[in-house]
Order: structure tokens, then C-alpha cells, then sequence
């Protein structure tokens, strides 16, 4: 089976980096590329269906995230894999919200990349090796508590804390005191049944916070 892929990233020498790497490689093709998620959704819409997409998150005009559910629901055969780094945990769940298969590192070798797509192919996800532990939580799936109800100001601050600020940024922002912030922390601990931070964000994003 051949698999048609559309690269869509907004650094024209990343784009060229990934064709070479795949050039001579069997059984792919790449038969497109976009430099911002609205190009990647018009080639797509205007015809040009491929098997994979392989996306960067962060993109002008229409980013990964966006283009990936309007992706998910208008052409859900398609393989959505996700480029990113490791330290864009949040923005790779994200991802996998939105509908993608999995996500590669932008500076893995080329039998990751590989690999990666053979995978998503099948319709499975493509688990990279050492993640994150925000990422390894979705995957985890681990379950959450959540007999008690946060209150309206608990939600505030766990969505602040999946936006990655610390506790003098909230303190900061919500112009309370950081040990206000830290009690309110620990009962968003206790409620939720959830030790670590990187599980709250986890939660967090799941429920869409």
C-alpha cells in the first residue's frame, strides 16, 4: 500500500528537510504541501485527499489544532500526525483532542518518522518514547474523581495552571495572595483525587478547562 502524505508547516526549509528525508523512501509519496493550516484544508477540500497529513501545531492563519478538528470532522479517514517538541506538552494534547493519531518530534530520526506513519496508517496512536508526563497521562487515560465540584474560583485557577503559569503568575493575575493560591491548589488536589500537577492539566484539558 502507498501512502500519499500533504506536509503542512509554516518553514519552508523544514518542509524540503522532511521531502528529502522521504524522498526514496517506499511505499511514501508526497503529493502536497501548505505552509499554514488554511492552505493544508483548501488542497484538501479543492481534492488532493491524502492518507497522512503532517502538521506543525504552532502556524499562522489556521494553526494545527484548528485544522486538524475541521479535519477530524470533514475528512475523517485522513491521519492527522502531529510535529512539535517536547516542550509543547499542552499544545500536543491539544492535538490529540482535536482528532490526531500521535505527534513525532521534529528532530527524530528518520525510522521514527517512519514508523510513525506506518502506524497512524492502521488507525492506531504513535506513542513516542520518553513523553512527557502531561502526555503520557493522556494516553494513560487515567481516571479522575469527580464526585466533588470545583468551585467557580478552583476552575479559574486550574485552567491557569494548564496554561502552564506558575503560582506567582496566578497570584499576580487573579490579584490574590500565592499562599491563597497554594491552598486552592492543594483542595483542587484533594477534590480531584490528583497528586500531580501534570495530572491537572491532563484533567484539565480533557474536560476542556
Amino acid at each position: 500500500m502507498n501512502v500519499n502524505i500533504i506536509i503542512a508547516d509554516d518553514h519552508q526549509l523544514f518542509i524540503d528537510g522532511i521531502k528529502s528525508i522521504l524522498a526514496n523512501e517506499i511505499g511514501i509519496s508526497i503529493i502536497g504541501e501548505a505552509t499554514n493550516g488554511l492552505v493544508l484544508y483548501k488542497l484538501i477540500e479543492d481534492g488532493l485527499i491524502p492518507d497522512v497529513v503532517l502538521t506543525d501545531i504552532r502556524m499562522p492563519v489556521l494553526d494545527g489544532v484548528s485544522v486538524t478538528k475541521m479535519l477530524h470532522k470533514d475528512f475523517p479517514k485522513i491521519k492527522v500526525l502531529a510535529l512539535s517538541m517536547f516542550d509543547q506538552s499542552v499544545d500536543v494534547i491539544e492535538m490529540l483532542d482535536a482528532g490526531a493519531k500521535g505527534y513525532v518530534t521534529k528532530n527524530a530520526e528518520k525510522k521514527t518518522l517512519v514508523q510513525a506513519i506506518h502506524t497512524v496508517i492502521k488507525g492506531e496512536y504513535y506513542i513516542s518514547e520518553n513523553l512527557p508526563d502531561e502526555i503520557q497521562a493522556w494516553f494513560d487515560n487515567e481516571p479522575v474523581s469527580t464526585e466533588q465540584t470545583l468551585t467557580r474560583r478552583e476552575n479559574e485557577i486550574l485552567r491557569l495552571i494548564a496554561k502552564g503559569r506558575t503560582t506567582i503568575e496566578i497570584a499576580k493575575q487573579l490579584k490574590i495572595s500565592r499562599f491563597t493560591i497554594d491552598t486552592h491548589r492543594k483542595n483542587i488536589h484533594k477534590k480531584l483525587g490528583i497528586k500531580s500537577n501534570t495530572g491537572l492539566v491532563s484533567y484539565a484539558l480533557k474536560h476542556k478547562l
